[in-house]
């Protein structure tokens, strides 16, 4: 079958490789999509901090891990009700269950992850527990939204929304985007979008923004205050993995505010912040990755969220090197990989 394989940084080659076989408690999945994520540029070029985890595997390594596709074999040993021919969105990650964190409620910090990145191929497997059949209603397309669905689900969660509360976000590509439109259906009823490509600022507006604002040619502070009679946001998200803005995140909330850091920042960077400002103002600072035990949700929204005007091109597996390649300076918001 044909696979994307990295072999080194800047170098990701789309090879033959041996079709794989379902092991005990696992499903095989023939891949009918597969997002690239705004990490997979970061893992392409090396940059990604948590390529030194334990759990990391050594090169050369599959890549993808937003995918959907379609049941093609069963593994011994299932206790569930999967079948061959189902249409299903997957996570990448099987967690232990076992470890103090799974038992903690805390299973995306799981100690003994199984790792299944590898939607960028024809054929992949996947634990039991990470494959999650579609309504019938959602498309293959969207069920390859399911895992950055899930991320935005978990963000909404940390923002202590409730009906009435106002949100501004930083960032508008698919998290900013999706955590929007979440935002919304939570209750948030007024929203800022920030990013400083015209393109995504429209379709924020599109989908339901109060605000747009190009951080780069006007006071995003000052806009903000504006809108809010000086006050600033109940909620504020950090989606560009911009380190100005996850700073200035922190002066666009309004006392009491909750600031959620849903961007991926480089792992060596460090931060100036004000702590006075935080006790002063009485702030709480989180940070988000993953989504534990959220795709259950995720998948019932799938067919709520709108998704089409986030997807922005759809491209073969041939041409997955050029398409990380540009991704960091693309205007698209969502692009599909099709093996």
């Amino acid at each position: 079958m044909r696979a994307a394989v990295q072999h080194a940084p800047f170098d990701v080659r789309v090879e033959d490789v041996p079709e794989p076989k379902p092991g005990i408690g696992e499903v095989k999945v023939k891949i009918a999509y597969c997002g690239i994520c705004g990490t997979d540029p970061d893992i392409y070029d090396g940059s990604f901090g948590l390529m030194k985890a334990p759990w990391w595997p050594k090169g050369p390594f599959t890549v993808g891990h937003e995918a959907s596709g379609v049941i093609t074999e069963l593994g011994p040993g299932l206790v569930g009700d999967l079948k061959v021919g189902q249409r299903a969105a997957m996570n990448f990650r099987t967690y232990c269950g076992k470890c103090y964190y799974c038992r903690s409620m805390r299973e995306h910090q799981c100690e003994h992850v199984t790792n299944y990145e590898a939607g960028f191929a024809q054929y992949a497997i996947y634990g039991e527990a990470a494959v999650y059949p579609l309504p019938d209603k959602v498309s293959l397309e969207h069920g390859a939204f399911l895992e950055p669905v899930t991320i935005a689900v978990h963000c909404v969660d940390q923002g202590n929304i409730v009906p009435g509360k106002t949100v501004a976000i930083c960032g508008g590509g698919t998290i900013g985007l999706l955590v929007m439109q979440i935002a919304m259906r939570a209750g948030a009823a007024r929203v800022l979008v920030s990013d400083p490509m015209p393109e995504k600022r429209e379709l924020a507006k599109k989908l339901g923004a109060d605000w747009t604002v190009d951080p780069l040619t006007e006071d995003l502070e000052a806009v903000a205050r504006a809108a809010t009679e000086g006050r600033g946001f109940d909620t504020v998200f950090e989606c560009s993995g911009k380190l100005a803005a996850a700073k200035q995140c922190l002066n666009l909330a309004d006392k009491c505010g909750t600031v959620v850091w849903a961007g991926v920042y480089p792992e060596e960077a460090e931060l100036a912040i004000n702590p006075f400002h935080l006790f002063a103002n009485e702030l709480t600072l989180r940070s988000t990755t993953l989504a534990p035990y959220v795709f259950p949700r995720g998948v019932k929204l799938l067919s709520k969220l709108d998704l089409d005007p986030l997807l922005s091109e759809i491209v073969p597996l041939e041409n997955i090197n050029s398409a990380l390649a540009g991704r960091k300076n693309s205007t698209a918001i969502k692009i599909l990989v099709k093996p």
